[in-house]
């Protein structure tokens, strides 16, 4: 009435139309496999990059406690003298 919107009331959501929905029911089989073949270089690109950061991280983690075991050592020699 005076341009007040209710908090408590739901909005409906809008409905889309059933093509809209699932676009991949309209793309045709052929075109479907041609994809999939395409992207299996870019997967295989992506699972070396992952394999890479793993590595890494390993090598990240093990500075890691290393500098730990380090700084137990430094504190145990500050606090004896």
């Amino acid at each position: 009435m005076f341009g007040i919107k209710n908090p408590f009331k739901k909005e409906k959501k809008a409905e889309l139309p059933k093509e809209i929905e699932n676009p991949l029911t309209q793309i045709p089989e052929a075109q479907k496999t041609e994809t999939k073949e395409e992207k299996k270089p870019e997967l295989e690109v992506l699972i070396a990059k992952i394999d890479a950061l793993k590595f890494q991280y390993e090598a990240l983690n093990e500075k890691i406690s290393n500098i730990e075991k380090m700084l137990k050592e430094i504190y145990e020699m500050a606090k004896s003298s």
